[in-house]
């Protein structure tokens, strides 16, 4: 099996992510605002104990699902658009930190993994085709919430995503929807996709997984940090307007 270039999909489904390393949510659309990404999407974060931060850090800052894998199953809750304090002691119970700090960006930016401040935010896209390949070569089925990831997009071409995330940072330009998007880069993976997003255990190695398809494909490594573990790819809006299911992803040559 070699990458192909198909340049059409289409978007199935669209997830806001609150919270930085925790579950989402489905919702009908995402407002996409540009200097910003998803609106609301990672406008918080949960500090790491002796970690403080009050600027965009790295997630090895926070807690995430990375390092903590029962966040994995947390489900934050909200009084209106705020989240919840008493979410937050909660959470800090389960975490044996009762003195847990949460990092508010007030939705300035978002607490994505490449720093946003430095080259620009990011909406991140998920083909479903290629999750069906990872499910064909492994036998598994694989909840396509473990990657956390805005935009569920299908065209029938497992891996061709990664033939338009061709630099760091990119320079190619698509379109979604009424938005016109550059795309940054491929999205490099951690040990959070190997915990299931219901019962928050490490259950499945995906990383090994995707990295012997991704050696098996021919692929090159990703264009950041030449790694192998790879799923998805993350582009920067060029403008503001909305995303939703039904929408065409349109690739130019």
């Amino acid at each position: 099996m070699q990458i192909q270039n198909n340049r059409r999909g289409r978007i199935t489904k669209t997830c806001r992510y609150s919270v930085k390393g925790v579950q989402g949510k489905e919702l009908l659309y995402l407002d996409i605002k540009e200097g910003v990404g998803v609106v609301g999407d990672r406008r918080y974060a949960v500090r790491a104990k002796g970690r403080p931060s009050e600027e965009w850090k790295p997630k090895t800052f926070f807690r995430v699902s990375m390092t903590d894998e029962i966040m994995a199953r947390q489900v934050p809750r909200f009084i209106g658009e705020d989240l919840d304090p008493e979410w937050v002691r909660e959470l800090g119970i389960e975490l044996g930190d009762e003195e847990l700090t949460v990092l508010d960006t007030g939705g300035r930016y978002n607490m994505v993994d490449t720093n946003p401040l430095k080259y620009g935010p990011t909406v991140s896209f998920l083909n479903m085709a290629t999750v069906r390949d990872m499910e064909r070569r492994t036998g598994w089925i694989i909840d396509p919430r473990r990657f956390r990831m805005n935009a569920w997009f299908d065209n029938d071409d497992p891996w061709s995503e990664l033939a338009w995330a061709n630099d760091f940072p990119g320079t190619k330009e698509f379109v979604a929807g009424d938005v016109q998007y550059c795309i940054q880069d491929a999205c490099e993976r951690c040990e959070a996709i190997n915990a299931n997003p219901s019962t928050g255990e490490r259950d499945l190695d995906l990383l090994t997984a995707i990295e012997t398809a991704l050696h098996d494909i021919g692929y090159a490594g990703s264009p950041h940090r030449k790694t192998f573990n790879v799923m998805g790819f993350l582009a920067t809006p060029l403008m503001s307007g909305r995303l939703f299911p039904g929408q065409e992803i349109v690739i130019p040559q």
